[in-house]
C-alpha cells in the first residue's frame, strides 16, 4: 500500500545518482523504503555504454525518455527511441547498451528481487 493511500510525484531531482558501471548512472526514486511492491528510478548515460550479461531476477520495464536504448537478449533484442519503452521479463538474461544523452526510467516488480532466496 503506498504510504497512507497518498500519490506521490517523483522527479529526477528527488536522489542523487550513482554509476552502475562506466558511463551508466542511476538514480533509484523507488526503493525499499516505500511502501509500494514496484521498484525504479531514472536512468542516464553520461556516455555510450553497456551494462553486459544481467539476467533479471524482476520484471522489468524501461521507458526511453531521450536518446535510444537497446537491450539484447540471447535470442531477441530491443532498440527504444524517446517515448518507446521495452518490457524485459524475469529470467531473461540481457545486456543494455545507450547512446550518450540516453535518458530513461525504469519500473521492475518486485521491489525486494534482491531479498528472495533462490528457488531451491
Amino acid at each position: 500500500m503506498a504510504e497512507d493511500g497518498r500519490v506521490k510525484l517523483l522527479t529526477e531531482g528527488d536522489i542523487p545518482y550513482s554509476e552502475l558501471v562506466p558511463g551508466l548512472q542511476l538514480a533509484r526514486a523507488i526503493t525499499h523504503a516505500a511502501t509500494t511492491q514496484l521498484g525504479g528510478g531514472y536512468m542516464r548515460f553520461e556516455t555510450e555504454a553497456e551494462f553486459a550479461d544481467w539476467t533479471l531476477k524482476y520484471d522489468e520495464v524501461l521507458f526511453v525518455q531521450k536518446g535510444e536504448l537497446e537491450v539484447v537478449g540471447s535470442s531477441t533484442s530491443a532498440k527504444a527511441h524517446a517515448g518507446e519503452a521495452i518490457l524485459i521479463p524475469k529470467g531473461a538474461k540481457v545486456t543494455y547498451r545507450g547512446r550518450a544523452g540516453t535518458v530513461g526510467f525504469f519500473v521492475l516488480w518486485p521491489f525486494d528481487w534482491d531479498r528472495k532466496p533462490a528457488p531451491g
